[in-house]
């Protein structure tokens, strides 16, 4: 199963592909699933149900550069046309700002060029800002997470709080979550760890969800396990927006299946997960396991 990387230690250094100006369409070795019925389906659905939601949120596996490449072209679609951008690039109650050279405006606002491996977000800020989009972080600052880890979740903003306590987990999602965390760290975290970064995670969620709803129609740019129906931000907007309708697209990547049968179990395993997931080839790169597990 190729890892998502949403709970991964560090991002992939990549070379960066430039953005096709064509309107996005599957490649011949991708495809587009609707989750709920597990049907192919053209670009042209996607948009059409884009159109109707509240809230589109577009994951991403964060080294891969062909989904930066698509949710980009994506933005540029009427479907998603004056909407506001928020992003897990980005501190929440940041905003990025008028000005000539679009890195300068995304530092100014608090982005981290070395970190988030600038230029390969680049398609993403460029496509909002040229259509005239409001840019919002989402994301939890850096040291109200390392609050949150070392309180368990204790040390969380009284709004914030409020969001997850009408979003709680099943005992089957808490499991769930765990078992995402565990992976994403190469089965290398120690377990004392786990309850302090299960509660980074929601907080991070929460953080999302919030600024989602004070931004609205709006369009959340996140790794994939943020825009998990389940466990991630769409959960936390329905528990609390429940009048609101929120769209989850996975960017995931897998080779080609060896038949129908197995492509077929491989979307009931993201059913609930999502409402639509994009699947590109996989990207080649070094095993991040490899130097964690050698610790």
């Amino acid at each position: 199963m190729t890892r998502l990387f949403a709970f991964a230690f560090a991002i992939l250094l990549i070379t960066y592909l430039p953005m096709a100006a064509a309107a996005p369409q599957a490649a011949a070795d991708e495809a587009l699933f609707r989750l709920r019925d597990s049907a192919t389906v053209n670009t042209q659905t996607l948009l059409s149900d884009m159109q109707s939601a509240d809230a589109v949120l577009l994951g991403e596996i964060h080294d891969n550069p062909r989904h930066h490449a698509l949710r980009a072209q994506l933005l540029r679609e009427p479907a998603l046309k004056q909407r506001n951008v928020v992003v897990e690039y980005l501190d929440a109650g940041q905003v990025v700002g008028a000005g000539d050279k679009l890195l300068s405006r995304l530092e100014q606002a608090g982005f981290d060029a070395t970190g988030w491996q600038w230029p390969l977000h680049q398609p993403l800020f460029a496509a909002a800002l040229d259509q005239g989009m409001s840019v919002y972080g989402g994301n939890l600052p850096r040291d109200q997470s390392r609050a949150v880890f070392k309180s368990r979740g204790n040390n969380l903003g009284a709004a914030l709080q409020a969001l997850l306590l009408h979003a709680p987990l099943s005992d089957d999602s808490l499991a769930a979550l765990r078992r995402e965390i565990d992976e994403g760290h190469c089965g290398a975290l120690p377990a004392m760890m786990f309850e302090g970064m299960m509660a980074v995670q929601r907080a991070r969620d929460a953080s999302m969800a919030d600024e989602v709803m004070q931004h609205l129609p709006a369009v959340l740019l996140s790794g994939n396990g943020h825009a998990w129906k389940h466990l991630g931000v769409p959960h936390i907007l329905a528990a609390n927006r429940p009048g609101m309708r929120s769209l989850s697209v996975l960017f995931l990547e897998h080779g080609p299946f060896a038949d129908a049968a197995a492509q077929a179990e491989w979307l009931q395993s993201w059913q609930g997960k999502a409402d639509y997931v994009w699947v590109t080839p996989p990207v080649s790169r070094p095993d991040p396991c490899l130097s964690l597990q050698k610790k």
